[in-house]
C-alpha cells in the first residue's frame, strides 16, 4: 500500500470515530444528552444581573419554573405552574431571542404577565409587636376653690397594667365645707379590665362599657362584657377603600404623585408595570396625577378621578362589636346602679366591595327586641349613598309610661311593634360638600334607651351645604328639623361665615332661627388675633332671643346677652409660664377673670380669680400623672395612649432621646419617662452616650419600642462599670519594665502586653489580684489590692509597683 493510500485510510478512520455512524445526518448534530446552558438574562431589554441555567431540548431552549420567580414572574401565569421545567416556546406570552456568541438571552413578556412593582403612597409607621411591662399608674385633676366656703373636686383614673391587660378605675371626689359643716362625696364613674390582641384585632373588656353602635342607633352604658374589633391595633391599615394607581414604565423612570396638586410620593421606579396603593389624606372627590419620567428626560403626566368615603369598609374587611350585660343608671351620679335584667348588643359592618359596606345591627332585653340593618353605596365620582331599615317588638317596652305635661301628656312605647327608616346622600369636593340625612321613625318604635327612659326622635332631618369662596373665605348653611316624644319640635336654619384676615387674623360670624318658634333667634362673633412669642388675643360677642316654655312668664321673649375680650399667652411646651386675661359680661353682669399657668414635667398648676362685680372668688387646679413602674415613682403631666421608662441601671444625668429629639436626662435613680408614645407602632429611644462616666460601657444606644394601649414599656439600656485601672510596674532596679512583655491576669485569665512606661490597662479586676509578667526565667509577678470607686468620673492607676519573682509574691 502506498503512502497516500495509507494516508487516505487514515483520514477516514478519523472521521468515522468523530461523527460516528450518522454523521451525515442533519439531525444528529443535536447531542443525545441535554447541554447545560448558563446565559446572562435580559428582560423586555433591562439587564436584571442574573445569570442563569437553561437547557438544549429537542425543541429549543428549556428553563427551570425557579428561573421564573427568579426573574420576579408568576409561573402560573405562564401556564406551567406545578411543573419542574418547560420548554420556552410552551409558555404563553413568553417570547427569547438567544445570542450563542454572547451567551445571553433575551426574554420578552407582556406587562399583564408581569408581577407590578408596588410602592405606598404614605409614609406610616411600622406595626410591630406590643408589650408591656408591670405598672401602676393615677391620672388626677384637683381642682380647689378658696374661700369661707371651699369647694374641692379631684378626677382621677387608677391603672394597674402588664402583658395579660390593663385594669382602669375612674371616679370623681368632692369635699365642701360651709356653714360649720363638712361634707365628703365619692362617685365611681368607669372600672373596667380590658386585653387586646394585635394577631386577631380582638379586643375583650370587662366591666363597665358603652355598647357599639351604627350612625343610626344609639349607645348606651352596660355593666358587662364586650367583644369587639379594634382596627386601632394596626396603625399602619387604612380600613377604608382607596384607589391603586397602576401604570407601566417602559424604561428606569422617575415617578412622582400628586394627591389635589399636593405631591404624596417621589421615588424612583424600575421598567414594567408598577401601582401605588395606601393613598391617604383624602376624603371625597379628587384627582391623582402620576408623572413619569424617562431616562431621556421625557415626562409624561397621567390624571385620574378619585372618590375616598372614610365610612367605608375595604372589601373584605369585617368591623363588629358585641356586649352583654345590665344597663347602667345614674351615672355620675351613683356608683353602682345598674338594671336587675339583662340586655344584649351588637353591631357589625362588612365591606362587600369596595363600593359596597353592609351594616346590621341587633339588641334585645327587658321586653324589647330590636334589629336592623343598612348599607353604604358608593356611586362612582358622585357620592355616596346610605339607607337604614329597622324594626321593634316588645311585651312592655317603656310600659307605656306617661310623661311630658298635664296639657301635653306624651306616651312612651309600650307593647306593640315599630319600625324605623332613614336615608341619606353625601358628596364631598374641594371647595364644596353637601350632606343630607332624614331619619323617621313610628310611635311604637323602641329600643333599649327607651326602655331605660330615654325616648327616640320620631323624625329627624339634616341638610347641610358648605362652600369655599376663596382659599380664605368659607360659607356654610345648615337646616336641621328634630321632633321627640320628651322635647319640643325644633326646625332651625343656621348660615355660618368666616375669613382668614392679613396679619394672623381670623373672622368667624353665625346665625340661626327656630322656624318653629316665633322670635327664636341669635348670633355670634368671633375676631382673633394670633402674635408671636405664643401670644393670642379674641373678642367674643353673642346676642340670643328665645321663648320662655314655662312659670309666669310663659310665651314671653327670653333675651341673652355676652361680650368677652381675652389675651392669652400659652406656656412652651417643654414648660414654662403662660397667662391668660379676659374681661367681659353677660347680660348686666360685669366680670373680670385673670389665669396664671405653670407647666412642668410633673404637671401643670393654675391659680384663677374671678370677679363678678359682687363677689370675688379664687381656685386653684392641679393636673398630672404618677407612674410606679421598675420600682420607681415618676412624676408626669400626662401619658398619652403608651409610654416607656427609661432605665439605665442607677446612672444619672443621662441624656435620652425620642426620634432624634432631646426629651430629658434621667434622674438620681437612672429613670426617666417619655409619655405619648404610639401604640402599637415602632417608637424609637435612645440615649446620649456622652453623658456616661468614662468608667461605663454600653451594648446599645438605641431601642425601637412598641407599647400597648394604655400602657407602659421599659426601656432598659444596661450600663456596665469597668473594674478596671491601669498598672504601673517597674523592676527591682526601679525602672519602668521593657513594652512588649506579656502580661496575664491570674483571676480572670486574660492577657495583654505591656505598654511604655511599664504600663498595662487590666480588666475585670478582684478584689486581689495577682499580674505574671513575662515568660520564663525571666518572668517576675505583683500583687495588689482593687476596690471599685463608685462616682470617680475616671479609672485608677495603681502604681509603681515592684515585678518579683513569682515564688515571693504568692
Amino acid at each position: 500500500m502506498t503512502n497516500g493510500a495509507r494516508l487516505f485510510f487514515m483520514t477516514l478512520l478519523c472521521v468515522w470515530m468523530l461523527c460516528g455512524a450518522g454523521c451525515g445526518d442533519a439531525r444528529a448534530q443535536t447531542p443525545a444528552t441535554q447541554d447545560e446552558l448558563y446565559l446572562e438574562v435580559t428582560l423586555n431589554g433591562e439587564a436584571t444581573g442574573t445569570i442563569l441555567r437553561f437547557t438544549q431540548g429537542k425543541k429549543g431552549l428549556r428553563s427551570t419554573v425557579q428561573n421564573l420567580r427568579d426573574l420576579g414572574l408568576d409561573p402560573q401565569l405562564f401556564g406551567v405552574a406545578g411543573r419542574d421545567e418547560f420548554d420556552l416556546d410552551e409558555a404563553n406570552g413568553l417570547s427569547y431571542t438567544y445570542d450563542a456568541a454572547r451567551q445571553t438571552i433575551s426574554l420578552q413578556v407582556a406587562d399583564a404577565l408581569r408581577v407590578p412593582f408596588e410602592l405606598a403612597a404614605r409614609q406610616v409607621r411600622q406595626a410591630m409587636p406590643a408589650s408591656a411591662a408591670r405598672g401602676a399608674l393615677l391620672n388626677y385633676d384637683a381642682y380647689l376653690q378658696l374661700g369661707e366656703a371651699w369647694r374641692q373636686s379631684s378626677v382621677h383614673e387608677l391603672r394597674y397594667f402588664d402583658q395579660d391587660g390593663v385594669f382602669s378605675s375612674s371616679g370623681v371626689l368632692n369635699l365642701t365645707s360651709g356653714d360649720q359643716t363638712r361634707r365628703a362625696e365619692y362617685v365611681r364613674f368607669d372600672s373596667y379590665w380590658t386585653r387586646s390582641d394585635p394577631a386577631t384585632l380582638q379586643t375583650w373588656q370587662v366591666g363597665d362599657v358603652i355598647t357599639s353602635s351604627l350612625p343610626w342607633t344609639r349607645s348606651m352604658r352596660l355593666g358587662g362584657v364586650q367583644w369587639r374589633k379594634n382596627f386601632d391595633l394596626r396603625p399602619d391599615l387604612l380600613t377604608f377603600p382607596v384607589a391603586a394607581l397602576k401604570g407601566s414604565a417602559v424604561v428606569p423612570t422617575a415617578l412622582s404623585l400628586y394627591v389635589n396638586g399636593v405631591q404624596q410620593i417621589q421615588t424612583e421606579v424600575p421598567s414594567g408595570p408598577f401601582v401605588i396603593s395606601q393613598m391617604s389624606g383624602l376624603n371625597g372627590a379628587g384627582q391623582a396625577t402620576i408623572v413619569t419620567r424617562d431616562a431621556a428626560g421625557r415626562t409624561v403626566s397621567t390624571t385620574l378621578p378619585l372618590y375616598v368615603d372614610t365610612r367605608l369598609l375595604s372589601v373584605g374587611l369585617l368591623d363588629y362589636g358585641i356586649e352583654l350585660g345590665a344597663p347602667r343608671r345614674n351615672y355620675s351620679i351613683r356608683s353602682f346602679s345598674y338594671a336587675s335584667s339583662p340586655a344584649l348588643n351588637a353591631s357589625l359592618r362588612y365591606g362587600a366591595s369596595d363600593a359596597l359596606t353592609l351594616e346590621a345591627h341587633a339588641e334585645a332585653g327587658r321586653g324589647v327586641v330590636n334589629a336592623g340593618g343598612g348599607v353604604l353605596w358608593r356611586l362612582g365620582q358622585f357620592g355616596v349613598v346610605n339607607a337604614t331599615a329597622a324594626a321593634s317588638a316588645g311585651s312592655g317596652a317603656g310600659g307605656g309610661a306617661v310623661t311630658g305635661t298635664a296639657a301635653a301628656p306624651v306616651v312612651l312605647p309600650g307593647s306593640g311593634r315599630g319600625w324605623q327608616g332613614g336615608l341619606g346622600y353625601q358628596y364631598i369636593r374641594a371647595g364644596f360638600s353637601v350632606d343630607a340625612q332624614t331619619l323617621r321613625a313610628t310611635p311604637r318604635y323602641s329600643d333599649l334607651a327607651t326602655t331605660e327612659g330615654s325616648p327616640l326622635a320620631t323624625r329627624s332631618d339634616r341638610f347641610s351645604l358648605n362652600l369655599a369662596l376663596s382659599t380664605r373665605q368659607s360659607l356654610g348653611l345648615s337646616l336641621i328639623s328634630f321632633h321627640s316624644p320628651l322635647a319640643e319640635p325644633a326646625r332651625i336654619a343656621s348660615v355660618s361665615y368666616s375669613a382668614t384676615l392679613p396679619g394672623g387674623a381670623f373672622f368667624s360670624v353665625s346665625a340661626f332661627r327656630d322656624r318653629r318658634v316665633a322670635g327664636a333667634h341669635g348670633v355670634s362673633a368671633n375676631l382673633s388675633f394670633a402674635f408671636d412669642n405664643r401670644v393670642a388675643a379674641s373678642a367674643n360677642m353673642a346676642h340670643q332671643q328665645d321663648r320662655r316654655t314655662d312659670g309666669p312668664l310663659a310665651g314671653q321673649p327670653e333675651r341673652s346677652r355676652s361680650r368677652s375680650y381675652t389675651v392669652s399667652r400659652a406656656p412652651e411646651f417643654g414648660g414654662g409660664l403662660g397667662w391668660v386675661l379676659q374681661k367681659g359680661n353677660l347680660n348686666d353682669t360685669r366680670y373680670d377673670q385673670a389665669q396664671l399657668q405653670y407647666l412642668g414635667r410633673s404637671g401643670q398648676l393654675s391659680a384663677i380669680t374671678l370677679n363678678n362685680g359682687s363677689t370675688r372668688s379664687t381656685a386653684l387646679d392641679l393636673s398630672g400623672a404618677l407612674v410606679l413602674m421598675d420600682g420607681s415613682l415618676q412624676t408626669a403631666r400626662q401619658t398619652g395612649g403608651g409610654f416607656a421608662l427609661v432605665s439605665t441601671d442607677g446612672v444619672p444625668n443621662v441624656p435620652v432621646w425620642h426620634e432624634n429629639r432631646p426629651i430629658g436626662v434621667t434622674d438620681s435613680g437612672g429613670h426617666l419617662l417619655v409619655p405619648n408614645l404610639l401604640p402599637y407602632a415602632a417608637n424609637q429611644i435612645g440615649i446620649d452616650v456622652s453623658g456616661l462616666p468614662v468608667d461605663a460601657r454600653i451594648s446599645r444606644t438605641r431601642q425601637i419600642v412598641a407599647p400597648r394601649l394604655l400602657t407602659g414599656v421599659l426601656a432598659r439600656f444596661p450600663v456596665e462599670r469597668y473594674t478596671a485601672a491601669s498598672i504601673i510596674v517597674h523592676g527591682e532596679d526601679g525602672k519602668p519594665l521593657a513594652p512588649g512583655l506579656a502580661v496575664l491576669h491570674t483571676a480572670s485569665g486574660a492577657a495583654s502586653v505591656l505598654g511604655y512606661d511599664g504600663m498595662a490597662f487590666i480588666d475585670n479586676l478582684q478584689d486581689d489580684n495577682v499580674l505574671l509578667i513575662g515568660s520564663g526565667e525571666r518572668q517576675c509577678a505583683v500583687r495588689f489590692p482593687y476596690q471599685y470607686q463608685k462616682g470617680s468620673g475616671a479609672l485608677p492607676v495603681i502604681g509603681p509597683l515592684v515585678c518579683r519573682p513569682p515564688g515571693e509574691v504568692q
